[in-house]
């Protein structure tokens, strides 16, 4: 395992203590693991493309007058 060494502002560091307080089950090293996991996560567009796909038909200029346009 790496070993960092990582420079934060003071006041994250007292919200960061705040929340370990509260939050005893966690410590740093998890929860920064935690947070780096979910932000490095490769993403994974085809669930949104799935969505696209529902929309099959629209009016004409739909993009410039969203607001006018009532679906069926």
């Amino acid at each position: 395992m790496t070993h960092l060494t990582l420079e934060i502002p003071d006041q994250i560091a007292e919200q960061l203590e705040t929340y370990l307080n509260e939050h005893h089950e966690e410590n740093l090293s998890s929860l920064i693991q935690d947070f780096l996991a979910i932000r490095l996560m490769p993403k994974d567009g085809s669930k949104l493309l799935e969505l696209a796909g529902i929309v099959t038909e629209v009016p004409r200029n739909t993009s410039e007058h969203a607001e006018d346009f009532e679906g069926s």
